[in-house]
């Protein structure tokens, strides 16, 4: 499998609206993910003067921190907590208990001279699957404590290989569905994702959310299929096969136009009854900081569920409103549980179907033309593989039939 890159003029042009925006939804994994940054508390007033305000360098801009009067016997404030930059170290620490008060935070550098700053540290692995917590007998299959496995009601096509999914959330832990679309999940979740082609395994991936983001590697499974190990650069055409084992730059690519970076395993996608994990277990477990009223269901007939669940899978991972795409390409493919009373109230209706296409593309009208996919540019780039305006436009050599189909159908239908 291959990288579409004649199109990637369009993906640079996206990323320098996102630049100018002020936006980083798609930060590489191999670089740490900016931590907040912590406020020193303000120091108590000394007898002549007041202590001074720890001052908070910004981790995106490197701002200058204020520097405090120094008193007589003010007291400094409390370390502040320091983050991590994206390129270079971010953060804030306020003063110790130095006499006079006196700090300065600045520059965006990490620490003080009185204050002691912590540090975060970037995301890490282990080399091997058998060390991620995935399995406690790797060659038996045997899953490890706490380890569950889930499946999305609407799968992500790759070139037809077959997949398995595994989540483990840390213990006593909730994750945080204020917004109900775009979940946070704690420190210590991870999600894995087993890639076979023609019944053998070729990789898991794994997902790792740690205290300086997420770490994201794929491993590569032995021939002998008793072990997997990291290939941090990928690995092309792995086992003989057209199936490409992704470096983990790639890997944010798709995961870092999401808020949390997590794509399948979401209210939505668990809203069904086919069993491992699902919304209503995780309600049951009282995992939820906001549990839902009811299953997300999307509307409309079977037809058209098939279609809007497809393209909510497949297509909106990047067109959302999360993602710097949205910026530059307004249609938006991913569901949103306030917008599931009709087929014509949700985001894909309301953005796609009559809407003229942003780029051209012989033979399509619109992007989603009423009763005619073969003018739909959705459906002709659905069919486009080996070409610059392919959908997806990364991660499949091969069409899709029946998604194309379901979505055909759907479109004869309005």
């Amino acid at each position: 499998m291959r990288l579409v890159t004649r199109s990637w003029w369009l993906w640079a042009a996206l990323g320098a609206v996102a630049v100018a925006c002020g936006g980083d939804d798609e930060p590489s994994p191999d670089a740490p993910h900016a931590g907040a940054a912590g406020k020193g508390s303000a120091g108590r007033a000394g007898g002549a003067g007041a202590g001074a305000s720890a001052g908070a360098g910004s981790p995106s801009d490197g701002g200058a921190g204020q520097v405090g009067q120094g008193g007589s016997s003010g007291r400094g404030g409390a370390s502040g907590k320091a983050g991590t930059g994206a390129s270079s170290g971010a953060g804030e620490a306020g003063a110790g208990d130095g006499r006079g008060g006196t700090s300065a935070a600045s520059g965006g550098s990490a620490g003080s001279e009185a204050g002691t700053a912590g540090v975060v540290e970037p995301p890490s692995y282990p080399e091997e699957l058998s060390d991620t917590g995935l399995y406690s007998a790797i060659e038996q299959e045997t899953l490890a404590d706490g380890v569950q496995e889930y499946h999305p009601a609407y799968e992500l096509w790759s070139d037809g290989a077959t997949k398995r999914r595994w989540v483990k959330l840390p213990a006593g832990a909730t994750i945080d569905t204020s917004d109900m679309d775009f979940w946070q999940y704690p420190t210590g979740t991870k999600l894995w994702k087993e890639f076979s082609v023609g019944g053998e395994r070729i990789e898991t991936r794994m997902l790792h959310k740690q205290p300086g983001g997420w770490a994201m590697v794929a491993y590569l499974w032995n021939d002998a299929q008793t072990e997997a190990t990291a290939v941090p650069n990928g690995e092309p055409n792995a086992h003989g096969t057209m199936h490409d084992v992704p470096s983990r730059g790639m890997c944010g690519t798709c995961h870092g136009k999401m808020k949390d970076d997590v794509l399948g395993f979401t209210a939505l996608q668990l809203s069904h009854d086919e069993g491992g994990v699902t919304l209503d277990s995780l309600v049951t477990d009282d995992v939820l900081s906001s549990p839902p009223e009811g299953a997300l269901v999307i509307p409309g007939n079977a037809t058209a569920r098939a279609a809007l669940g497809y393209l909510h899978a497949n297509c909106g991972i990047c067109h959302n409103d999360q993602s710097f795409v949205s910026a530059a390409v307004d249609v938006k493919f991913w569901l949103t549980s306030a917008h599931l009373g009709s087929v014509n109230d949700t985001p894909t209706y309301e953005t796609a179907v009559d809407e003229e296409p942003l780029l051209g593309l012989a033979g399509a009208d619109k992007l989603i033309a009423r009763g005619e996919p073969e003018a739909s540019a959705v459906v002709l780039r659905m069919q486009l593989r080996g070409d610059e305006d392919q959908m997806p436009p990364i991660a499949s050599d091969e069409q899709d039939t029946d998604g194309i189909a379901a979505v055909s159908a759907w479109i004869e239908d309005l």
